[in-house]
């Protein structure tokens, strides 16, 4: 008779720990890797957790709007100074061109076109880097979830259709705003 308890609450647990499911995402998740170092989040209380999620789903609707937009000008405004002169860079344009070519090549052999023939487009400056990547890729983001790597400095992410974890920005707070530093 005890076998007749046993099943159902095996099949509860086999049911739970089905992959199929996608799983919500813990706020405060296990150490995040950058590079070759890895960097353990710090903990802070649900109620600081609760505030800057509200604060910086906040800050990325202005963000998706001043993308929409094409407001470039105005995106520059959001971004750490530091981060603004590696967008301009040579090596990280040369990563970016490269990496935009593939994409663009793959998108062309989607639809059924010669991945041959796609055009290099070089990424010259910032304002290429915005107007070839960041606008067609970051107009419509979603916040899903944060993870304090400092207490002033935040990974934001949004959470995909399979339950991946996707970064979408490295954040800190400079000078009491909100910049992408990443």
């Amino acid at each position: 008779m005890k076998e007749a308890g046993v099943l159902p609450f095996l099949l509860v647990i086999l049911l739970w720990s089905c992959g199929s499911v996608p799983q919500p995402v813990e706020p405060f998740a296990p150490a995040v890797d950058r590079g070759a170092v890895a960097v353990q989040p710090v903990q802070v209380t649900e109620e600081t957790y609760l505030s800057t999620m509200a604060e910086l789903q906040t800050f990325i609707e202005a963000l998706n709007t001043i993308i929409r937009a094409r407001d470039y000008d105005a995106w520059v405004g959001y971004l750490a100074n530091s981060f603004y002169a590696e967008i301009n860079s040579g090596e990280f344009l040369a990563r970016r061109t490269e990496e935009l070519f593939r994409r663009d090549q793959m998108v062309a052999s989607n639809m059924g076109r010669n991945p041959r023939l796609v055009q290099r487009r070089e990424l010259q400056n910032s304002r290429d880097f915005f107007y070839h990547v960041v606008v067609p890729a970051r107009s419509n983001d979603r916040l899903d979830a944060i993870t304090f790597v400092t207490e002033t400095r935040v990974n934001a992410y949004t959470v995909d259709a399979r339950g991946n974890r996707l970064v979408l920005y490295d954040l800190e707070r400079i000078g009491g705003r909100w910049m992408i530093i990443n």
